[in-house]
Parts: C-alpha cells; structure tokens; sequence
C-alpha cells in the first residue's frame, strides 16, 4: 500500500462511505467518532443506503452533529451505491440485506417449524448460512465497484455479520484491501476485567481465532497471568454471568470472545439437549427476534433522539469501535493496534490457508498488517474447523452456485446436525431456499438430483442406456432375450441410435441396430431377440450409442452353471463385497429338494413382513424356457422362533423341514422342500435354481448385505442368471 503524506498541513481529504447508513444508530457511532478526529477534519462523509427514509433520516442526524461539533467535515447523501463508492478512500458495510422482515423472520420461522431453535442466527448455524447468502452477492457488488471506482488503495471496513463468510468471499470474488471489523474482543476484555475484579488499564491480552469465535490466549494483569481468577469464578455459587462461555472455558481453558447466546448455537452441548438445559445455561432462544421487534416498536422516539430534541442532539465520546481508528492511523502514519478478520495468509498454522481469521493487526500509512500467531492450542483450532467448514461451503454456495453446497453447509453445521436428520435438513433447506426466492432476496442456484447433494449437470442430466436380460427368456435355447432400457431426464426430446454387438466372435448371429425415441422426462424400454451361434462360451453383450452424451451399460451373458447332484450333493459358494459368505448345497430325496446352508450371519435378524430387510435366504426356481419363477423365502430361527418357509406375499410354504444349528459367528439351516411347493414335476430330471442370502451382519468383522449366488439382485424376476440342477 502507498505511504500517505503525513504532515498535518498537507493531510489528504479522504473520502469515507457508509454503505448502509440507513443503521442509524450504529452510523451515529461511526460519524460521531470520525467528527471527534483531528485528522479527518477535512474528510467527506458520503452517507449512502437504498432506503430513502432511512437515508433522510442518517443525513439530517449527521449533519446536525457536524453543524453542533462545528465541524469542517462534509456530509453527502445518495441512494447510488457506484457514486458512494466513486473516489472513496475507505468505504464502511453495514448492511442488512433483507432486513428484519422478510430476511430474518424467514431464517427463523421455517427452522422453526423443523424443530430447528436458534438464539441470533446472523454467523453461524442455517440462520447463518442464509444470511451470507443473501448478503455475499451485495457485498461483492461492492467490492467491484470500489475496485472500479474507487481511489487507489481504496480499504473496505466491514461490519456486517455474517463477517467471516463476508470477508472470505471479498477475498475469493473480488480481492481487494479489505478488513472485518467487530467489538467482541473490545467488550470481552472489558467484561473479563470487571468479572476479575481488575482495572481494565492494568489489564492486557492475546486474542485469535476466527470472529465470534476467537480465545484470549492470554489474559493478564500487571505481566501475571489472571486466568485463575477466572477459574475461581466456577467455584462461586453467586456468580451466574456468561453461563454458556464460562462452561467452553471450564472445558476447553480459554474463554470466547462472543456472547453466551451467539456461544450457544456455535457448538452442539446446549440447545439441542431440551428445555432442563436451556434454562440451566439461560440460552435466549429468539433473542435476535426480540431485539429486532424492540428497536421497531421503539424507532419513532429513537428517531427523534437522533434528529435531536429542540434542535441539540446527544453526541457521546468516541466509542471503541475500530473503525475510525484505522482510518486515523492510515491518514496520519500514527500506528494503531486493532482486532482485524483478515485472511489467513499463514497467521494461523493449523488453519486453513483460505479461511478468516481474527487476529491483532499493526496499522499505519501501509495499512493492514496482521500478527503472525502460529498454532491454537489444539482444542481450540478444532472448533474452530467446526465453523469454518460450514463458512467455506456457504462462501463456496455463493461463488459457484450450485445448490449442492448450501445442503452440505447446513448438513456440517454443528447445532443443526445435533437436532435434525439429513431428509429434514434437505426439506429444510428447500423451503428457505424458494422463501428466499420468492421474496427477491436469492437468485437461481444450479439444479441438484432430487433429494441429493449432487448437482444435476452432469449426473441428473445424464442419459443412461442399459440392457439387462429380459423377463421372459425365450424359449428356444438359442435365442437371447434382452431388453434395452433408455431414460431421458432432459427437457427435450431425443431420438437415440444403439447398438447392440457381442465382444466375442463366434458367439452371436449378428448383432442389432435400433433407433429409440424418448420423450423429456421419460423412460423408454424396448425388448430385442438375438440368435445365438452357441450357449458353452460366456460374452459380453455391448451397447453401444452414436451419442456421446449417453451413457451406456452393457450386459454379461454367463454360461448356465450346472449344479450336478445326479450322485452327491451338488455344493455352491457365495461371496459378499469379496468376502465368504455361505457354503451350500443342495440334494434330491426322492419328491423332494434338500438344502444345507452355513451363512456367515452373526446377527440373525428375520424380518417376515420385510424378509429383504434382515436375515433370509430367499430361493428361486424355474423351469427351462419358462417365463415364471417360483420363489420361497427361509426365515432363520432365532431364540423360540423356530425356522419358517414363506412365500413372497408372506404365506406360509406347507411341507418344509427344517433344521437350525447356531454358533457365534454363523448359523447353519437345512430344509426340506415339496418339488411341488417349487413348480417342479416329480419326474423332472432337472430345474432351474438360484439363491440370495441376507446377512445382517458378516461373521463378526463386516456389516450385512445381500449376496446373490449368481450375481443377479432381481432373480424373482429373471432366469437367465440361474443354475440347473441336474440329477
């Protein structure tokens, strides 16, 4: 940055916007201490804010300061944000976008009726979240114009929550000088010293972290440390102050430089944990509500306060916000020390690079200069990672657009993940999402697959082109049944060409070529006959499409395994995710069908109205070059309940024998079956079988699953995977 010339005869006239000057009792602050410094004597103060009334109001006040301090500072008004940023030396946020209502109320009501509780809502948590949203596109808008317009060098004060989010997205989307600036470190030395008993003058400290939350690493008095007074105060019975802060300091050793209520829905030990815990901790749910409805219902006499009663208005002493005293020390090269959020340029090691951080910054005629910090304790920079991922996502949200990283801010959001389960953040988030929309405070956001957190381009888009077996085989043995099936998620429709060819020559009579029509939103299935040369060599059946766009999945063409239980009981093994898990075989015995099955399922858990869902061992049988499958579900005992055969719509299989043996990591079952209860004829030399086994959990290392025998996961409705079994 530029050195600024620092000789009181030739000091510059700087040219100072408040963007959002309409916050009129905060701008009064903000005017009163620039008009109270002899170095900006011969400043311009451009008031600027979208709200004409407002606007009215901020400029008659300033000037009745100016004219009541005798002031040679100009004040300017406009409802132009590019004419209040044109030339500016330092620009100051405070805006509000959206406002009280609709912005706030919507950030509360709809968690609200989610079960969502929230204390102010404006840096962290969805309220949080919202707000950046909203806020980041206005603020950016901003930072372009001062980049554009702007003098040289020109410095953009911050003071509008959500900060880090703010300022994270200043640094990523526009990249220019520019500082976040809040009072917490200022107010929580002073509340430390009088809870301490100490002179705040004897008083020193060390803050860092990130804004609202950042911990006095240090808190001393006269060069001792005076953290144990502090501590002490755990032990009074009669010291009930700052309940939520006190508690993270009892826990993690340091105390937060944030109030109780902000503490409160930072971090997931206290609202979520119901009533009993609210009121132990004195946690304000709604508070931010109830302050904003306070300062409505009391504008009207606030109004007059600020014009002034009878022409004199009150102007208090410079207060101790930084805001001033930046503009001062770069003005006259007089240094200040101040609490800046700046980005993380290696000031905290175990920080991310690209966060905001909270740390004392040197300021003089070259500006902003943060302190190097090293590393937080270890405790601290954790909680602190709670908060940044979900600012990074959100600033990511606002950046890029895409829908996806507003449901993965909320979904990280520590308050929020303790009380509500993914379906209903996603609901959540919708309904703020078109709240938003609707009342003009959010623009589009790229589309997502439906309940998801993936975008649509690329995934939902996505032509996909399968072909799978059909389900009736056809009856002559050389002939392949498939079915090719084509969905169209877009808004068009297409007419896509496909191939279908074996990766094996020798195998096919040819391939097949076929043209498919898919309406938008449709999917269309068509079913295609090919004459096979041979059925002893396995191949795969490839799709293929003239369109780049689509995707495709071909199809494995087994050869029938032949299950020979002709002499000795024909064995079979099973796999789950490339692990064992069921050895089994089946016999004749005359009428009927013998299995024995040891399934490596050490939580047996039957499920008979779901059997899909728990333990089972779900059978399949079917007659060669038929279309109908006959299937039977086992029902492992467990405890009392004995072993149980049922059909597929819950009806008991007459006829079944069975028997169970259990050990600690498997069960092993034989059951008898009827040929008949399975659709085979007494005299039938040989039937088509398969098999899928639930396990509810793998042995005693691995969770549960399904496990097909031949690799289908839809065999009630397909033959083509099974295996024959001879005698």
């Amino acid at each position: 940055m530029n050195w600024r010339i620092t000789d009181p005869e030739l000091l510059m006239n700087p040219k100072i916007s408040l963007i959002g000057a309409g916050s009129v009792v905060f701008a009064k602050n903000l005017i009163g201490d620039i008009l109270q410094s002899p170095e900006l004597a011969d400043a311009t103060i451009c008031l600027m804010d979208i709200d004409p009334s407002r606007l009215k109001v901020a400029d008659a006040m300033a000037k009745k300061m100016v004219a009541q301090l005798k002031s040679r500072v100009r004040i300017e008004a406009t409802l132009s944000q590019k004419e209040a940023c044109r030339n500016a030396n330092y620009v100051i946020c405070t805006i509000q976008v959206g406002g009280y209502k609709p912005g706030t109320v919507i950030d509360f009501e709809i968690p609200r009726k989610f079960g969502l509780l929230q204390t102010i809502g404006d840096t962290l948590g969805v309220g949080g979240v919202f707000r950046a949203l909203r806020t980041i596109p206005v603020i950016n808008s901003i930072a372009e114009d001062i980049a554009s317009l702007g003098a040289p060098d020109c410095l953009l004060l911050n003071y509008t929550n959500p900060m880090a989010m703010n300022c994270m997205a200043v640094a990523r989307g526009v990249g220019i000088p520019h500082v976040g600036l809040c009072h917490s470190v200022q107010g929580t030395s002073q509340q430390l010293a009088s809870f301490a008993g100490l002179p705040y003058s004897d008083v020193t400290y060390l803050v860092a972290g990130i804004n609202h939350m950042a911990f006095f690493l240090k808190f001393d008095y006269r060069g001792q440390d005076a953290y144990p007074l502090l501590f002490n105060l755990l032990e009074d019975p009669k010291f009930q102050q700052e309940k939520v802060r006190f508690e993270m300091m009892r826990r993690t050793g340091y105390f937060v430089t944030e109030s109780s209520e902000h503490q409160s829905e930072y971090v997931p030990y206290f609202i979520h944990h119901g009533k009993q815990v609210i009121e132990r901790f004195d946690v304000p749910i709604d508070e931010y509500l109830r302050r904003c409805e306070s300062i409505i219902k009391t504008w009207k006499q606030a109004e007059a306060d600020l014009l002034g009663k009878g022409g004199a208005i009150q102007i208090g002493p410079p207060s101790h916000e930084y805001g001033s005293y930046i503009i001062k020390a770069m003005e006259s090269n007089r240094p200040a020390v101040i609490y800046g959020n700046v980005p993380n340029t290696g000031l905290i090691t175990n920080l991310p690079s690209d966060c905001c951080v909270e740390v004392p910054c040197l300021v003089d005629a070259q500006g902003i200069q943060p302190t190097f910090i090293g590393e937080l304790p270890p405790q601290l920079a954790a909680l602190c990672l709670t908060n940044i991922n979900v600012q990074t996502l959100t600033v990511e949200a606002a950046l890029t657009r895409k829908r996806e990283h507003i449901y993965h801010a909320v979904m990280l959001d520590p308050h929020t993940a303790t009380v509500l389960p993914l379906d209903k953040i996603w609901a959540m988030c919708d309904e703020l999402i078109s709240a938003h929309q609707k009342a003009g405070l959010l623009g589009e956001y790229s589309p997502v697959v439906k309940g998801t957190g993936c975008g649509f381009a690329g995934t939902g888009d996505r032509v996909i082109a399968t072909v799978d077996f059909a389900e009736k085989p056809a009856r002559d043995a050389r002939a392949l049944a498939v079915t090719v099936t084509v969905k169209n998620p877009g808004p068009a429709l297409l007419n896509i060409p496909l191939s279908l060819e074996s990766d094996t020559e020798g195998v096919l009579a040819g391939g097949s070529r076929i043209k498919v029509s898919v309406p938008a939103g449709k999917t269309i299935r068509r079913d295609v006959v090919l004459r096979r040369k041979g059925t002893d060599r396995p191949f795969t059946l490839l799709l293929r499409s003239g369109n780049e766009g689509v995707f495709t999945r071909s199809l494995h063409v087994p050869v029938r395994r032949i299950l020979d239980a002709s002499r000795e009981p024909a064995r079979f093994d099973v796999e789950l995710n490339g692990f064992p898990a069921v050895e089994g075989s089946v016999a004749w015995e005359g009428d009927r069908l013998h299995l024995s099955v040891r399934v490596q399922d050490s939580k047996i858990t039957p499920v008979p109205k779901e059997f899909w869902r728990g333990s089972c061992v779900e059978l399949f049988f079917a007659r060669e070059g038929r279309g109908d499958v006959r299937q039977i579900i086992l029902l492992p005992g467990r405890g009392s309940r004995k072993p149980a055969a049922i059909t597929r719509d819950g009806k008991p299989v007459p006829g079944v024998r069975f028997r169970q043996v259990v050990s600690g990591t498997h069960y092993d079952l034989e059951a008898t079956l009827p040929l008949k209860a399975l659709g085979v004829a007494a005299g039938e030399r040989s039937f088509l079988f398969d098999a899928i086994f639930g396990l509810s959990a793998l042995g005693d290392a691995h969770s549960g699953g399904r496990a097909p025998m031949n690799g289908s996961m839809d065999s009630h409705a397909r033959s083509a995977h099974f295996a024959r079994v001879v005698r």
